[in-house]
């Protein structure tokens, strides 16, 4: 079992926040590369940005994305939801506060957050919808396969990995339900592959920068 670092193990809560700033539901490839960027000061995020993918660069291609469709737009909360059905999620906190205690309400929501299954596949970081697994699994392929810890390195070789092939490679009929329900394509370019073409650059040129930086290491 491949043993990931606190450096990496941080990343995709990174990332999770940078989905937020669109209101995506979600954790994507492309939230995790903002989660890489989002560190700093590692050797993943210093290449990145010397081939001109930095912070504000890879935000504003998601931005396109958005406009293009490739990606979804802002999502409705679950309050904005069930506003539509006439449902005041507010006024049902209220109510159930009111009616069995403030302390039996907070013990019951937190059993439901940290239920260790979810409807969902790959749904870890709370529930979050993982979309990104096929990254993730590739990352830790890159680690194992050198007998290194997975560091944020190791993230970046599976997210250039992962986006060489089309989103559909590998999708199971649920990963489809999953990528429907978000609002996200199930067919076409991955949005990492867009990202980095339209800067220019190579999957190659990127995957042969990062190990080297990794044989630097040794």
């Amino acid at each position: 079992m491949v043993t990931t670092t606190e450096s990496a193990g941080i990343v995709p809560h990174l990332g999770r926040q940078e989905a937020k700033r669109w209101q995506h539901h979600y954790l994507g490839p492309e939230h995790l590369l903002l989660g890489l960027l989002r560190q700093g000061d590692t050797p993943a995020a210093r290449l990145l940005r010397a081939h001109g993918l930095d912070l504000a660069a890879v935000r504003a291609g998601i931005d396109r994305l958005i406009a293009q469709g490739v990606l979804p737009g802002p999502q409705p909360g679950d309050a904005e939801l069930l506003a539509t059905l006439g449902i005041d999620l507010d006024a049902v906190d209220r109510r159930l506060k009111e009616t069995f205690g403030a302390r039996a309400y907070y013990h019951a929501a937190q059993r439901v957050r940290l239920r260790p299954t979810h409807s969902f596949p790959h749904a870890p970081l709370g529930g979050t919808p993982l979309v990104c697994w096929r990254a993730l699994a590739m990352a830790a392929r890159e680690a194992d396969a050198r007998d290194h810890h997975l560091g944020p390195e190791h993230l970046l070789l599976g997210l250039l990995r992962d986006a060489q092939d089309p989103l559909d490679i590998g999708l199971s009929s649920q990963d489809r339900r999953l990528r429907g329900l978000l609002g996200l394509p199930d067919h076409g370019p991955h949005p990492i592959k867009l990202l980095v073409e339209a800067r220019g650059l190579t999957f190659e040129g990127l995957r042969a920068a990062v190990l080297r930086e990794l044989d630097r290491e040794q």
